[in-house]
């Protein structure tokens, strides 16, 4: 964990949510750090669609280089359906799988427009990512 820092937090205490935001503007407002690496969503989805971000990441005014991962279950499956399989069945199957392939895509920078709120900036980074990977843009 120290080699790559962490930001741990309960997201049902509004606390840790105030320490995170805080963490989170000092990191990108210091430009002798490393970009953060974050997963709006909050939760994995099935690979078909991309479900409504969550707007905290989007209030601290940074630029966001969204990313569009999109796996091809072809020759093995990365998504972990948990109330399918347990952990070690889902480590077994990982393991032996043929290849676990994937199509990334680095979309350009993305800034909040004067007139967008944070769950606007939100919504318009996601669909980008939908529609970049041929994904279904959920409203939810």
């Amino acid at each position: 964990v120290k080699a790559c820092p962490h930001v741990w937090f309960e997201r049902s205490e509004v606390k840790d949510r105030h320490l995170v935001a805080r963490r989170l503007t000092e990191h990108v407002q210091d430009k002798s750090k490393l970009p953060i690496l974050i997963f709006p969503e909050g939760t994995c989805i099935n690979n078909t669609s991309v479900m409504m971000f969550k707007k905290g990441s989007f209030e601290i005014g940074a630029t966001v280089y969204p990313v569009a991962i999109k796996y091809d279950p072809q020759f093995g499956d990365a998504f972990w359906n948990s109330s399918k399989y347990g952990m070690v069945t889902y480590l077994l199957r990982m393991m032996t799988s043929w290849a676990i392939v994937c199509s990334v895509w680095y979309l350009p920078p993305m800034t909040k427009q004067p007139e967008e709120d944070a769950v606007q900036f939100a919504n318009r980074v996601k669909s980008a990512i939908a529609r970049q990977g041929g994904l279904v843009d959920l409203l939810w």
